[in-house]
């Protein structure tokens, strides 16, 4: 399956309050990028359009099938489903699970983190093991000053940050992957 960077800035952490200011992915294979890197920004389609943009591709469909790569997807999928759902672009039937997506496979760097904070959650953070030094609540700030250049270099920085971050992971554990295997071969 193919890879897809993906990542949501939002207005705050609450998906029945905060509504979605962006939405951005691009394709990956093997940890470079492929094509051109989206933002899907409310400021300019609306809140709705960019929800229903994402659905028209596939996210919010049982059979997507891409695999997500970002940090903390759980929060984005979620923030995501919920507002599209508050939207009126999915509905669920009875007994249906609502979060189907996350049966789905998703590569998410948020459990790498913890580990790398050797298992502390607490200062887990993308800002403490990459060049990223931002944190996303500046966003709600940039927002609502209309600074809308601001948030598109922070979706930038974040995106680059994230991605080398992937590489390392990917060749660390690949490494790692390949002496497991020759040790239990011996």
């Amino acid at each position: 399956m193919t890879e897809y960077y993906f990542d949501v800035e939002t207005e705050g952490v609450d998906p029945l309050q905060d509504k979605i200011i962006t939405i951005q992915f691009q394709q990956l294979e093997g940890g470079e990028t492929r094509g051109d890197f989206t933002v899907l920004a409310e400021w300019e389609w609306g809140e709705r359009e960019i929800l229903h943009a994402v659905k028209k591709k596939g996210l919010l469909d049982a059979g997507w099938d891409f695999v997500p790569m970002g940090n903390r997807l759980r929060f984005d999928l979620n923030f995501v489903v919920e507002r599209a759902e508050r939207h009126k672009l999915i509905t669920w039937k009875p007994g249906e699970v609502k979060y189907y997506l996350f049966e789905k496979p998703m590569l998410d760097l948020a459990s790498v983190l913890v580990l790398m904070n050797r298992g502390r959650f607490k200062g887990s953070s993308l800002t403490a093991f990459t060049a990223k030094k931002e944190w996303g609540n500046v966003i709600r700030t940039h927002y609502h000053n209309g600074e809308y250049a601001e948030i598109l270099e922070y979706v930038e920085k974040e995106k680059e940050a994230l991605l080398e971050l992937y590489r390392e992971v990917r060749s660390v554990l690949s490494t790692l992957g390949d002496r497991r295997k020759q040790r239990l071969a011996e």
